[in-house]
């Protein structure tokens, strides 16, 4: 499974529920009937964070978090190389904030699935590779590795519900999909997700996650400059397994 993920930040002057609205009702729809390929299509609503303590440790950069599911890398290319000749309501131009926002292709690869749907609260984030380290050898420890790593913190991984990585491809298609925002890849993007909001924040700030998982991220990751948006609603426009 291939997925598009998009970071999406509104344009200057645009209100949210406005920006939140054409996405839902105008763009989404659009875009669901003009792809053959597409077998998902998701957009993840922001957590309210305001007005509590954690609105300063996950300020609200994005908007959205959309994703577009396909089959493989090819029915993937196809449909964005579609789009980006598709007029009017499919492009979301002159919405979405060209410096602040992000999209990039990359394979899914769930470490830990939510068979059940337990997952109340998920957390994305999307980063780059630790200088001097090869984007193929730090996505092969990520993959093979990291995931062994964190199971010996339990305090970490028994309190997520949902451990998903998206390897990304750097597929040249900035100008392919511009139609959803600026093409910024990214090598690695993963989804993790708790009952609610203090399980997770639990899962992360513990002591065996500084001692244990933390450390290891840093291998090969740059952690602390990684994009963040946390959501506890999603919207299924389009979701065909």
């Amino acid at each position: 499974m291939y997925r598009l993920t998009a970071f999406l930040k509104r344009a200057d002057g645009l209100g949210r529920d406005a920006f939140l609205d054409h996405l839902l009702d105008i763009w989404a729809p659009a875009v669901a009937a003009g792809q053959r390929n597409l077998r998902k299509l998701l957009i993840n609503l922001p957590l309210d964070l305001s007005g509590t303590a954690l609105a300063d440790v996950f300020p609200p950069r994005f908007d959205a978090l959309v994703e577009l599911h396909y089959r493989d890398l090819d029915s993937a290319l196809q449909d964005i190389a579609r789009l980006a000749q598709a007029p009017g309501e499919t492009r979301l131009d002159n919405w979405v904030d060209q410096a602040g926002s992000a999209v990039f292709l990359g394979e899914v690869r769930p470490k830990k699935p939510d068979p059940w749907g337990d997952t109340g609260v998920r957390m994305s984030v999307a980063g780059h590779v630790v200088d001097g380290m090869a984007v193929e050898d730090a996505q092969r420890y990520w993959n093979d590795v990291h995931p062994l790593v964190a199971q010996r913190a339990p305090e970490t991984w028994n309190r997520l519900t949902l451990y998903t990585q998206v390897h990304g491809r750097d597929i040249g298609a900035r100008g392919l999909a511009a139609w959803l925002g600026p093409y910024r890849p990214f090598p690695m993007c993963a989804d993790m997700g708790a009952v609610s909001i203090d399980e997770l924040l639990a899962a992360y700030g513990n002591d065996q996650y500084m001692a244990i998982v933390r450390p290891d991220e840093q291998k090969f990751s740059k952690p602390e400059e990684m994009l963040t948006f946390i959501t506890d609603r999603k919207v299924a426009v389009l979701d065909q397994g």
